[in-house]
């Protein structure tokens, strides 16, 4: 995931924030409340995952403090609010919540995927993410950022461990002809590639490759290439389930006959089912990289869910954020303090986390590989003229349905 900023963009804004981070840091005192910061998308492009943040966090928070909170402390929640998840976005958030309210730690799903690290790397106390990008990564060793965690593996793995899971459906693809189609960003540039390096090992022919930007809303031109190639899968990474529900229901209406649609992990976010018309979806295929697993702990958390909010919980951030809650809440145990940064990040690096996504174990780079041990890449298929996701896959007691518009 990924947010539209520069790399030197990236690099201007790592000088600054080092500079105020170590400037104006006062670490926070023992206090009768722990302090949770949250720097979530509430507003923008992002707000639907945003919105699915918020209530993770809520949900893992209100459970802490209902067993008596962490440490004999209850919890206090803040949320800053940092929209398209630009670099003043993030600046801001760390001067509200770490210097102004100070916050113990800071969570969210994904915080802008490269401007989040300069902003929040000055500070010691933990930044928990789940960001999903390499050029994070980078980041991350280059600042030397000794507490910021990642709970996820990388964008450019993630394509690689997607396609080989649809080579594994038990379907028989009709050709090897791969349509590509990337948003401009480095999670859709990153999983495309991996994809694609995957695909080309395996003996398929990339036919059709488009990089389109946010907020398409034509695409009779890039699918009349694609009923012209007819390739057998279009693989698919557009972070902006507007535009891909606008391909999708131009595709429903004149389909290339032979092609699987995989639509990424747009097609896990809850507004994709907000928008996208009845029936249009049937068929259409996707992915989440932290959703609950299909067991008991994951069953139950999906009943807590419901209890709460009166829905099922999305697909895309709802466990995983609550998860990093619960992750960090046992780390801070482990130290037996929530402000003895340096205890809660070795606490965090060296204790694996068993949690309702998978097994939360950091690498040395301070983040998560994926694996059916760890935290797994799960595949999705839309079933039916409605728009319900279902995890599909040999474990998932769930079989791909091949697309309607396939004869």
């Amino acid at each position: 995931m990924t947010s539209p900023v520069t790399i030197g963009c990236r690099r201007l804004w790592a000088v600054a924030a080092c500079l105020l981070g170590s400037l104006s840091f006062v670490p926070a005192s023992h206090a009768e409340s722990i302090k949770i910061g949250a720097p979530i998308p509430i507003t923008g492009p992002y707000s639907s995952d945003g919105g699915v943040m918020d209530r993770g966090e809520r949900l893992a928070i209100d459970e802490l403090n209902a067993q008596g909170g962490l440490l004999g402390q209850k919890l206090e929640y803040s949320v800053f609010d940092i929209g398209d998840l630009t670099p003043d976005k993030l600046q801001a958030a760390a001067t509200d919540l770490v210097e102004r309210k100070n916050v113990q730690v800071l969570i969210n799903g994904y915080g802008g995927m490269g401007p989040d690290i300069p902003a929040f790397c000055p500070y010691p106390i933990p930044y928990i993410n789940n960001d999903a990008t390499s050029n994070v990564v980078e980041l991350m060793e280059k600042m030397k950022c000794k507490s910021i965690f990642m709970g996820s593996d990388v964008d450019i793995n993630y394509g690689r461990i997607t396609f080989q899971q649809l080579m594994s459906l038990g379907y028989e693809f009709p050709n090897k002809k791969l349509a590509i189609i990337a948003g401009p960003y480095d999670w859709e540039i990153n999983a495309t590639k991996g994809a694609r390096e995957v695909a080309e090992k395996l003996g398929w022919e990339v036919v059709v490759n488009e990089q389109v930007p946010y907020d398409t809303k034509e695409w009779s031109g890039i699918l009349s290439k694609i009923r012209a190639a007819n390739p057998s899968l279009i693989y698919m990474e557009l972070l902006d389930p507007a535009s891909v529900n606008a391909m999708i229901s131009q595709f429903h209406d004149n389909p290339s006959k032979q092609s699987v649609l995989y639509a990424g992990y747009s097609a896990s976010v809850p507004a994709f089912n907000e928008i996208i018309k009845t029936g249009a979806a049937d068929g259409v295929l996707g992915m989440t990289l932290s959703a609950q697993r299909p067991d008991d702990k994951g069953r139950a958390f999906a009943e807590k869910w419901r209890q709460k909010y009166n829905e099922e919980p999305p697909l895309s951030v709802a466990a995983q954020i609550y998860d990093e809650v619960m992750l960090w809440a046992a780390a801070v145990n482990k130290a037996g303090s929530a402000t003895d940064y340096n205890a809660i990040a070795a606490a965090l690096r060296d204790n694996p986390y068993d949690g309702i996504t998978g097994v939360v174990k950091f690498n040395d780079q301070q983040y998560v590989t994926s694996s059916d041990e760890t935290v797994p890449t799960q595949l999705l298929q839309v079933q039916g003229d409605g728009v319900k996701q279902v995890m599909i896959g040999t474990k998932k007691n769930v079989a791909f349905q091949t697309p309607p518009w396939i004869k």
